[in-house]
């Protein structure tokens, strides 16, 4: 696993790369390039961002864990409970007639 050193170099590296494509993009709009040359461009420079993002959120997890007493995020909300509206009318006793309750 790659230390916080290596990380930072990866997303100077990233950056870098991120850049050089946007510029590329760019120039293709700049040039009259075919709708399809464009669309090819911006869906790899949307995989580029996204690669970015990775390491990026890699990143700072890296930094936070080596941050002395780091506590970890809290766990998401639970969802909320759905209720049993059966469970409910058997304990209330329901209504005559419903055949909810038992009869015997």
């Amino acid at each position: 696993m790659p230390d916080l050193a290596e990380v930072e170099h990866y997303c100077a590296e990233a950056r870098d790369i991120l850049a050089h494509a946007e510029n590329i993009v760019a120039d293709l709009d700049r040039r009259g390039a075919c709708e399809g040359h464009c669309l090819m461009a911006n869906q790899g420079l949307a995989a580029l961002r996204n690669l970015d993002r990775i390491i990026e959120r890699h990143r700072r997890r890296l930094a936070f864990l080596a941050l002395p007493n780091a506590v970890g995020p809290s766990p998401p909300p639970s969802p909320p409970r759905k209720r049993n509206w059966l469970l409910f009318l058997r304990r209330r006793g329901g209504y005559a007639g419903h055949g909810i309750e038992a009869h015997s």
